[in-house]
């Protein structure tokens, strides 16, 4: 399974090991679901974990070794195409962009309400828990 993963996701489960965004982290490390990964969405990573980094149990080397990690197991996507607005949060429209260019079938957030609109391109957005219920019926 392939799927566009959220900064909040990211930061949930980095926070907690308690949960399904935790859990999706580390079946993403044990490589059972793919993430992919564009440039823009790995900065907004970057920027979004050194900003929380006091909330957050990593040193700043640690968090560059996490990304690195990511980056070496993600299908990295380069956007090509011109995209027109469908969100009203213009900081979420790298997701959905990625997720239809790259033909993603999950957007995953804690976030869902906002990035519905994806569901007009066939992209499922669910919750953590959603997400982890499909790999698991996938495994």
């Amino acid at each position: 399974m392939r799927a566009v993963m959220d900064t909040n996701v990211l930061v949930a489960g980095l926070r907690s090991r308690r949960g399904a965004a935790h859990e999706i982290l580390r079946l993403l490390a044990r490589q059972q679901w793919t993430l992919v990964l564009s440039n823009n969405l790995l900065t907004e990573y970057q920027e979004v974990l050194h900003r929380e980094q006091g909330a957050l149990p990593y040193t700043h080397e640690e968090i560059e070794r996490l990304l690195d990690g990511l980056c070496l197991g993600a299908e990295k996507k380069r956007l090509r195409s011109r995209w027109w607005p469908v969100l009203s949060d213009p900081d979420d429209e790298m997701m959905v962009h990625l997720a239809v260019e790259g033909r993603v079938e999950y957007v995953v957030t804690h976030n869902v309400r906002h990035l519905q609109p994806a569901g007009r391109f066939g992209v499922s957005v669910v919750t953590p828990a959603e997400f982890l219920q499909a790999l698991r019926k996938k495994i």
